[in-house]
C-alpha cells in the first residue's frame, strides 16, 4: 500500500518538474522512513506571502545555481515557468545575467546567491532586502535558500548529481554561466 503511494508521489513529482526522480526510488528502496520524512518536508518547501512570485522564483534560482549545475536548476526553471514567471526573467536568473533583471529581482538574486555561497556581501544586502520586503520577505528568502540546498545535496549523496546539463527555457537552450565559486 505505502509502496503504491510512494510510486504515485514520485511519478507526480516527475510530471510536475519534468525531471527524473529515480533518486527518490532509490531512497524509498533503501529507507522508506527517510523517503516519507523527506516527502513530508518537501510538501512544506514552497511558502511565499510577502515576496512577489517573481522575486521568490529568482531567489530560488540564484540559490540553486550555487548548489547545482543542471538538473535542479532545470527543475527550478520548470516550476517558475509553471508559476507564470516570464521566460526572460527566468533566463536572466538561470544564466546569472543579473544586469537583465529589475532592481527588485537583482537584489533578491544577489542576496540569495551571496547567502548560498557564504559570501560576506550578504551582510551589506540584508538591510535593503528587509527594507523592501520586511522581516517576512527576508525570512522567505532565507527559507528558499535553505530549502534549495536539500535536493542537490540529497541527489549528490545518492550518486545522481554527477554531471551538469544544459538548461532549457521555453524550448531554447540557455547556456548558463559557470557557477561562481563557493
Amino acid at each position: 500500500m505505502f509502496g503504491f503511494i510512494a510510486r504515485r508521489l514520485i511519478a507526480m513529482q516527475e510530471k510536475l518538474t519534468g525531471q527524473s526522480a529515480n533518486y527518490m526510488r532509490d531512497i524509498y528502496a533503501g529507507s522508506p522512513g527517510v523517503f516519507w520524512r523527506f516527502a513530508f518536508a518537501s510538501s512544506l518547501y514552497h511558502y511565499s506571502k510577502a515576496l512577489p512570485p517573481e522575486v521568490y522564483s529568482v531567489a530560488g534560482i540564484a540559490a540553486v545555481r550555487a548548489e547545482d549545475c543542471g538538473p535542479c536548476v532545470q527543475i527550478s526553471v520548470n516550476l517558475s515557468l509553471k508559476a507564470g514567471i516570464s521566460p526572460a526573467v527566468i533566463r536572466a536568473a538561470a544564466t546569472g545575467a543579473i544586469e537583465d533583471l529589475s532592481d527588485d529581482n537583482r537584489l533578491a538574486y544577489e542576496f540569495a546567491h551571496a547567502v548560498a555561497t557564504r559570501d560576506i556581501a550578504a551582510e551589506g544586502l540584508r538591510p535593503e532586502v528587509e527594507r523592501r520586503w520586511g522581516k517576512a520577505g527576508l525570512a522567505e528568502i532565507a527559507f528558499v535558500v535553505a530549502n534549495t540546498r536539500s535536493y542537490p545535496t540529497l541527489k549528490r549523496a545518492m550518486g545522481y548529481a554527477q554531471s551538469c546539463q544544459r538548461v532549457v527555457i521555453g524550448g531554447e537552450t540557455a547556456i548558463a554561466r559557470p557557477r561562481e565559486a563557493a
